[in-house]
């Protein structure tokens, strides 16, 4: 199968976005234009530029920076959704007269830029046709399925490494196999055997913030309560979801959950019934992208 092209310019990645943005709220599309009228959007593909993508504060101006590498592919939407859901909790804090509160923990910054990457499945006809659209948002739940046994790896990893000062190299490749096979069930490597002995050095987290990862899980169980309150009641959804962007980092990571109309909580009761409701828009995206 393709892949899926969605864009031939970064004018009209920029533009698509911001339309995106304001279908979900004119406050969020005003904000993202105002990055694009202040060149505040780094999008290109240049030689010697890093293939990353980030979200900056510019803390004197109080307004978010973001630099990518864009090749013209769906992630490239879905990366500029995301740093633009951290460009846009930037906004909403931006009058904190308070330095240190103008951010806010890691786990409630990923829930700003995850919680708009799912916001914005319901308006990807701004860059797909309907089987396309569909396509992309199955596409999309099923990484988000997939997030969790990949925390679940990378973190154990993590903690095994740190706890076993006197590993060998040997000793460590064959600690991440054995997680690999333990959460990664079905996933077929035949003939990539090297490559699935060191795969982890392809996760940077690893070497630049350790025990990062698990903010990722944390963070999109709290983004996929806001997309489940959306479909019930949007102009509500927003208008919590915004109220606690507002708050950066005056308020203990809890109590931003709550503000949000979110539980800070990792129980069956909260994960079971999120799954579920991914589960069945997983199939019902499926039927509309073959029709």
């Amino acid at each position: 199968m393709d892949r899926l092209r969605p864009f031939e310019s970064i004018i009209m990645l920029s533009s698509g976005c911001r339309e995106i943005f304001g279908r979900i709220d004119k406050e969020f599309g005003d904000n993202f234009q105002m990055m694009i009228d202040f060149s505040l959007l780094d999008l290109e593909s240049r030689k010697d530029k890093a293939p990353l993508n980030y979200q900056m504060p510019l803390p004197e101006v109080r307004l978010p920076y973001i630099f990518m590498s864009v090749v013209g592919l769906n992630h490239d939407v879905f990366a500029l959704l995301h740093e633009g859901g951290h460009a846009l909790h930037q906004f909403a804090f931006r009058e904190e007269p308070l330095l240190e509160y103008r951010s806010s923990p890691n786990e409630f910054a990923e829930v700003a830029a995850m919680s708009i990457e799912l916001l914005s499945l319901a308006y990807l006809d701004v860059f797909y046709n309907r089987g396309n659209a569909a396509r992309a948002r199955r596409r999309h739940f099923e990484d988000t399925i997939g997030l969790f046994p990949e925390v679940g790896i990378i973190d154990t990893f993590q903690h095994w490494i740190y706890t076993h000062p006197e590993h060998t190299s040997r000793e460590r490749s064959d600690q991440w196999i054995n997680l690999m096979e333990r959460f990664s069930i079905g996933v077929d490597w035949t003939g990539l055997e090297e490559a699935y002995r060191y795969y982890w050095h392809s996760i940077p987290h690893i070497f630049l913030r350790p025990f990062y990862f698990i903010e990722y899980a944390v963070a999109q169980l709290g983004a996929l309560q806001i997309w489940q309150n959306s479909r019930k009641d949007k102009d509500g959804a927003i208008k919590a979801f915004k109220s606690a962007l507002r708050l950066g980092g005056s308020r203990p990571l809890p109590e931003l959950f709550r503000v949000a109309n979110i539980k800070f909580d990792f129980s069956d009761r909260i994960i079971q019934p999120l799954m579920t409701e991914v589960y069945e828009e997983v199939k019902r995206q499926r039927e509309m992208e073959s029709k």
